[in-house]
């Protein structure tokens, strides 16, 4: 643990929040993006606005992975459009042992990055994390963060203890759980509902929650989209909607992450947190009217938007 080789995919808000923590701990942390973005980012190092402090750092930050050392973590923290590419990318700097992480919107991430890189270094994972980027080299934190991780076949292992050890070193909040692949699909269903309306209405999760002739809609979603789940072989329990709303009850006032690209001239994530449950229900015969109906919504309100450069 205490040579650790640490590989940040990713220069948004969640990768300099995260990759901040383990680089103040004292590991060894690259981070990676665009070869014109990483310029940038070595010439003006990268901040954190966190709700503990604020910390600045100039860290190593490189375009093209070619010639580095093997990394024994790597964490994903680009935009899911993204995933396929990045994964190919990252070919030169794993090894058997390494441990890969997406901390990322969506359902597909663990699978295309399973696929082209192999099942055993991937770790399932759940974000709770709520911030924006400013200057283009800031992430500011907006609320407290925590990361559940585990095993995707739902057995204990070693490198989760060794996991847990190295985020409890970098402070970062974190619960292991054998039951990664329900709280993947939970945290989905939360995500993919509050960030599509809220993007669709410019709606904060507070004013969402507060207008009632929101709530049919709502729970048309949430049980299209359990539906989808049971047909992948997923159970997800018919409060975890509410659940979800009570443990986000403190920062209902965020606007969602969909919502601040949108205001920033950015394309949201339309095609993981919606279009994959479209696509997911088409192939098994499932309806989906409620989702749908966000969904195209949402495509035309941003025809006027162009989809950002991987």
């Amino acid at each position: 643990m205490e040579n650790a080789r640490i590989l940040i995919y990713g220069t948004g808000t969640v990768g300099i929040f995260f990759g901040s923590r383990l680089e103040k701990a004292g590991f060894k942390v690259t981070f990676a993006d665009r070869p014109e973005r990483a310029s940038f980012l070595n010439e003006t190092g990268l901040s954190v606005r966190g709700l503990d402090g604020d910390y600045h750092f100039k860290p190593e930050v490189v375009g093209d992975l070619e010639g580095m050392d093997s990394q024994d973590l790597i964490l994903i923290c680009v935009k899911a459009i993204h995933t396929y590419d990045i994964a190919l990318n990252l070919l030169p700097v794993i090894k058997p042992a390494t441990a890969v992480l997406s901390f990322q919107n969506g359902l597909e991430n663990e699978k295309i990055l399973s696929d082209l890189l192999g099942p055993n270094l991937l770790m399932g994972t759940v974000l709770q994390f709520h911030g924006r980027l400013e200057e283009g080299c800031r992430s500011v934190q907006d609320a407290p963060a925590q990361v559940l991780f585990g095993e995707l076949d739902h057995q204990p292992s070693s490198r989760e203890e060794w996991l847990s050890k190295i985020f409890s070193r970098a402070d970062i909040n974190h619960v292991i759980t054998h039951q990664i692949n329900q709280k993947i699909w939970e945290h989905f269903l939360w995500n993919s509902i509050y960030n599509s309306i809220g993007a669709l209405t410019k709606s904060t999760l507070q004013e969402i929650l507060e207008f009632e002739s929101m709530r049919p809609t709502i729970e048309q979603m949430m049980s299209e989209t359990i539906r989808v789940a049971s047909a992948e072989g997923v159970v997800i329990p018919l409060g975890a909607l509410e659940e979800l709303n009570r443990e986000q009850a403190g920062y209902t006032h965020i606007k969602p992450a969909m919502l601040q690209d949108i205001e920033a001239g950015r394309h949201p994530e339309l095609e993981p947190m919606l279009g994959v449950i479209l696509n997911k229900a088409k192939a098994k015969g499932i309806s989906t009217p409620a989702n749908a109906a966000v969904y195209h919504l949402l495509q035309l309100s941003c025809t006027h938007i162009e989809i950002e450069e991987p």
